[in-house]
């Protein structure tokens, strides 16, 4: 009994440490704020979500963005390089 309260409580505390590790990996060189700036450059409009997400093999930032013609586009920048290795 006394096991299954230990491992409740590991799990209620190391909860946040593992969402905030999901959220941004160790492996990330560019900041989410260069990553819209990148992602704006190759295509102009509002930002309206940036995600990170596993696309083409590699961990990239998805920025959502909706375009002047009200249509939304996905751009994928590479986490480590800053390289847009797609669009959507």
């Amino acid at each position: 009994m006394k096991k299954k309260i230990y491992a409740a409580l590991i799990a209620v505390l190391l909860a946040p440490a593992v969402a905030s590790a999901q959220a941004q990996p160790s492996a990330a060189k560019i900041s989410e704020e260069q990553a819209t700036k990148i992602a704006l450059e190759r295509i102009p409009g509002k930002v309206t979500d940036v995600t990170i997400e596993r696309k083409r093999g590699k961990d990239v930032y998805v920025v959502e963005i909706q375009t002047p013609d009200g249509s939304e586009k996905d751009v994928f920048v590479d986490i480590v390089s800053g390289q847009i290795v797609g669009t959507d």
